[in-house]
C-alpha cells in the first residue's frame, strides 16, 4: 500500500488499541523480555545447573528462519546425543539439510566453548551417516582445564540486516575474523576455511548483488517456499511468547509505527500476498547495494562432517565480528534456487562447494540481540 493508505489504516489500528500508550504499543518482544523458565535456574533430571547453562549458551547459535532445530538426548550424566527435530526442518528451501547441518555445527561450537568456560572438555563424535538422520553427534563431557573466553561474545552475537556502511573491509579485519581456530574440530585433518572477499563494486560483487536479488525474487514467488517462511514468522507478541522461535518483527528490524502495524494487522496470509513478496524483493535490492561487499566460503565437499565443521567455523567467525564493528548477514537464496546453486562456484571461479554467501559491512553502532530462544527444557529429552 502507498504511504497515505498506510498512515490512514495504521491510524485506525492505533485507535483500536484503546488506552495503551504509543511507546508500549510499538514495542515488540525481544529476547530480554522473556524470562528464562524456573527449571533452567536449577536443573533437569540428568543435568546439573552448569550443564543447563552450557546448553542455553549453545542454543544462541543461528539457524535458518530461527527454527532452532536442535535436540539434546540425555543418555547418562554428561553423555548427550545432539540431534534435530524434524518438525523444525526447512524441507522446501533446504531439502538436503545442508543448512540444517551447518546450523548444528554452530550449535556444537557454542556448546564446546561454553563447556570450556565451565571447566569441561567436550569429546565430539559425529554419528550421522545420512543428512536425514535425526541423531547427529555424540557428546561426552569430562572435567578439564577452564578456558578463558568471554561469555558476552556468545550472548551478544546477532544478525544485523540494516545500517551497513559501504566502506571496503580492511585486510587486517578480514584476516582476523576468518582465521581458523574452532575449538571443536572433528575432522582428522581439518582444512582452513576457504574465504573469498569481493567488494561490492567488483565484477564478482556485482554478480552476487544481481544474483541475490533475482534468487530472492524467484523464492518469494515460489509458493511452497513462501508458505514455509509464513509458517515461521511470529507477527504478534502473543505468538512470539508462545513459540519463542521463528522470525519476529523485531528480529526482521521492523520497528516503530511499522512494527506496531504488522504486529496488529499481519498474519500468515499477509506473507502470501503479492504486495508482501514485491516488498521483500525491494528490501533485498536496497540491502545488497548498501554494504562493504561479500564474503563467500567454500569447501572441498558437502559431506556431513564437512558441513558440521564449516558450521563451527562460521560460528567462530560470528563471535569475532562485533569487536571489529562488522556485521554479517547470510543471504543464502542463490544456494537454494536454480540455476544459481549449480552455477555459482563456476561463475566465481571457485573449486568445490560454496557453503556461505555472506553480506558483510561495518556498522556505526551495534544493536543488542533480539531474536527469541526456546527454554532449554523445550529441546532436552531426558
Amino acid at each position: 500500500m502507498d504511504r497515505r493508505s498506510f498512515l490512514k489504516f495504521s491510524g485506525k489500528g492505533i485507535l483500536l488499541l484503546g488506552g495503551m500508550s504509543m511507546m508500549s504499543a510499538c514495542s515488540g518482544v525481544k529476547r530480554e523480555d522473556l524470562p528464562r523458565l524456573n527449571g533452567e535456574k536449577t536443573s533437569l533430571k540428568g543435568l546439573e545447573k552448569d550443564e543447563m547453562e552450557i546448553l542455553y549458551l549453545a542454543s544462541l547459535a543461528p539457524s535458518g528462519h530461527n527454527t532452532q532445530p536442535w535436540t539434546v538426548k540425555i543418555v547418562e550424566p554428561k553423555h548427550w546425543v545432539i540431534g534435530s527435530d524434524k518438525k523444525r526442518w526447512l524441507t522446501t528451501v533446504d531439502p538436503d539439510n545442508r543448512e540444517l547441518l551447518l546450523g548444528m555445527g554452530a550449535f556444537i561450537e557454542n556448546l564446546v566453548l561454553a563447556a570450556g568456560i565451565f571447566g569441561y572438555e567436550a569429546d565430539v563424535q559425529i554419528i550421522a551417516k545420512n543428512a536425514s538422520d535425526l541423531d547427529i553427534a555424540d557428546i561426552r563431557l569430562r572435567k578439564g582445564k577452564t578456558i578463558e573466553f568471554p561469555l558476552e561474545k556468545i550472548k551478544k552475537r546477532r544478525t544485523v540486516r540494516s545500517g551497513y556502511t559501504d566502506q571496503v573491509i580492511k585486510t587486517e579485519d578480514l584476516k582476523y575474523i576468518t582465521k581458523h581456530d574452532s575449538k571443536s574440530c572433528t575432522l582428522p585433518h581439518a582444512p582452513s576455511p576457504h574465504s573469498f572477499y569481493y567488494p561490492n563494486n567488483s565484477p564478482q560483487g556485482k554478480y552476487l548483488q544481481e544474483g541475490t536479488i533475482e534468487a530472492n525474487r524467484k523464492q518469494a514467488f515460489r509458493d511452497p517456499a513462501q508458505e514455509e517462511l509464513a509458517n515461521w514468522i511470529r507477527w504478534s507478541n502473543k505468538e512470539a511468547k508462545q513459540y519463542r522461535n521463528g522470525l519476529t518483527p523485531e528480529s526482521m528490524e521492523i520497528k516503530g509505527i511499522a512494527g506496531l502495524f504488522v504486529r496488529n494487522f499481519y498474519n500468515r496470509q499477509s506473507v502470501l500476498k503479492k504486495s508482501f513478496r514485491d516488498q521483500t524483493v525491494d528490501i533485498v535490492a536496497k540491502q545488497v547495494n548498501t554494504c562493504g561487499g561479500w564474503l563467500v566460503v567454500n569447501s572441498s565437499d558437502s559431506n556431513i562432517p564437512t558441513l558440521i565443521e564449516y558450521g563451527k567455523v562460521f560460528e567462530n567467525m560470528l563471535l569475532r565480528i562485533r569487536e571489529r564493528m562488522i556485521a554479517i548477514h547470510p543471504m543464502t537464496q542463490m544456494l537454494e534456487e536454480e540455476p544459481w546453486k549449480k552455477q555459482i562456484a563456476k561463475e566465481l571461479g571457485l573449486a568445490g562447494d560454496v557453503q556461505w554467501i555472506l553480506r558483510i559491512g561495518y556498522l556505526k553502532s551495534y544493536p543488542d540481540p533480539v531474536s527469541l530462544r526456546m527454554p532449554v527444557p523445550w529441546f532436552v529429552k531426558t
